[in-house]
């Protein structure tokens, strides 16, 4: 018997991330989307952050402190941090070649590795206002 992938909407990717990151073939308000694949896929990989951060997803989608694309496949890097926790959040958005935007995967990233993307200038901070 087959496994069926629902899919449903988590996110849009909106024009303020589109222009910070200079993402040329990516509309505005293009939806987010994640399927049970990929959420099994981060509650084996990711026990804890699935456990402690996966029903808060819609949220680090829509109001990320930081955004970055990962060089090593192109895909948008939304970070949350979550100072009562000392825990920034990442959760990985790939756009697919038809347009499509997935949500791929969601771990802890290390405070040590934050810090460095944000002084690289890997990730960059949003303002409070989008």
């Amino acid at each position: 018997m087959k496994k069926t992938n629902t899919i449903r909407k988590v996110g849009k990717i909106k024009q303020n991330i589109i222009d910070l990151l200079q993402l040329r073939n990516i509309k505005a308000d293009t939806p987010i989307f994640i399927g049970t694949m990929n959420e099994q896929h981060i509650e084996k990989r990711h026990p804890y952050e699935y456990d402690k951060y996966f029903n808060d997803i819609e949220n680090i989608l829509d109001q990320p402190d930081y955004i970055g694309i990962n060089p090593k496949d192109n895909s948008i890097t939304y970070v949350k941090e979550y100072i009562i926790a000392s825990e920034y959040i990442r959760v990985g958005v790939k756009v697919s070649a038809k347009g499509i935007a997935y949500a791929k995967t969601l771990h802890l990233l290390s405070t040590y590795n934050a810090e460095r993307y944000i002084q690289k200038g890997t990730l960059i901070k949003i303002n409070d206002n989008i």
